[in-house]
């Protein structure tokens, strides 16, 4: 198969390029940057500069060409802050700009695109009194994109159906060449270095969670075994924050650190006295941080093992490596601490 990879140096898609290339399939990396593939990837790949966000939908759908299928895996996530209103902010890069990329892939010919999303939308569904596309402006984007891309990706004006799936990504462990780890600046920066008697503060749910290697592997082999358009919730193991944040240590400190769970209440009012300062200073999160503590964090996000093994069966998935992952991911985010 002919893949063409949106984003094949960021941290998922250079995952996806990196196994697709193990599959013996022919990828191309497409980038912002003059990303050079002998110093991305351990296989041949070939790699274009196309900036998708500012391109036209005439010029992307020259870009898709000629390619059988493609990997989107750009855009910020709900870590990203903005100085704007969020809403809009996601909405531009999140719906907008991805649906002329879909629109264009249809007319370039393509028949079948994995998108990256977030397992929000799983929990969207399952949690509905949680009211979290309501909530949170980031999750709204996510469903809202959901919905426009399998929208576009409809037979309409004389062009086939393209198959689009919808990969709902869960937290996601691992490394990749030339890049800090986001991890370094959302859960490691507040760590003490200096105190080795210093606990860490973090909420008592859980989440489910994947390597990125399986990420990379879930994105293509959708376009592999994928019918029908559709969503896949993606993950490898369920596990408790403290699970995480035990193996962060381990990685980033070489031992683990005694991990404290505050009270969700006082977390939450902290967060909300917190978010609204940083509003009357022109930064806006994704993810409201008081409901964010309320309804997410001190829960547990996990899939049933059932829906695991079915979508690993599905896709032809592999498992495992989940601790193994977040011990090299906290290792490579101290080799940048001070950088």
């Amino acid at each position: 198969m002919k893949i063409i990879v949106v984003g094949g140096t960021g941290l998922l898609g250079h995952e996806a390029v990196e196994y697709a290339l193990s599959q013996g399939h022919e990828v191309t990396s497409m980038d912002i940057n003059d990303a050079k593939s002998e110093e991305w990837f351990t296989n041949k790949a070939k790699s274009v500069i196309g900036n998708v966000f500012t391109m036209s939908e005439e010029e992307i759908c020259q870009a898709l060409t000629g390619y059988d299928a493609m990997v989107y895996a750009v855009g910020p996530d709900d870590r990203f802050i903005p100085s704007e209103p969020a809403y809009g902010y996601f909405k531009l890069r999140l719906v907008d700009y991805c649906a002329k990329v879909f629109r264009a892939a249809r007319k370039a010919g393509i028949k079948k695109a994995s998108l990256c999303s977030s397992y929000f939308l799983y929990f969207d569904r399952k949690f509905p009194e949680k009211k979290l596309s309501i909530v949170h402006p980031y999750i709204q984007v996510r469903k809202e994109q959901a919905e426009v891309v399998l929208a576009q990706a409809k037979e309409q004006n004389g062009l086939p159906e393209m198959n689009v799936y919808i990969m709902e990504l869960p937290y996601i462990f691992g490394t990749c060449p030339n890049r800090v780890p986001l991890w370094k600046d959302i859960f490691l920066k507040d760590i003490d270095l200096n105190n080795d008697q210093a606990p860490v503060y973090f909420p008592s749910g859980g989440t489910v969670m994947c390597t990125t290697r399986h990420i990379g592997e879930s994105l293509i082999n959708a376009l592999v075994y994928g019918k029908e358009s559709r969503h896949y919730s993606i993950g490898d193991e369920n596990h408790p924050y403290d699970f995480m944040m035990e193996n962060l240590m381990v990685g980033f400190l070489g031992k683990p650190r005694q991990i404290i769970h505050p009270p969700k209440e006082y977390v939450a009012e902290l967060q909300d006295k917190k978010y609204n300062y940083e509003i009357s200073q022109g930064k806006y999160r994704a993810l409201h941080p008081k409901y964010l503590m309320l309804d997410i964090q001190y829960d547990n996000f996990y899939y049933t093992d059932e829906e695991i093994e079915k979508t690993c069966a599905e896709l032809h998935l592999t498992r495992g490596g989940v601790k193994e992952a977040i011990i090299e991911t906290g290792k490579v985010c101290r080799e940048y601490v001070g950088k």
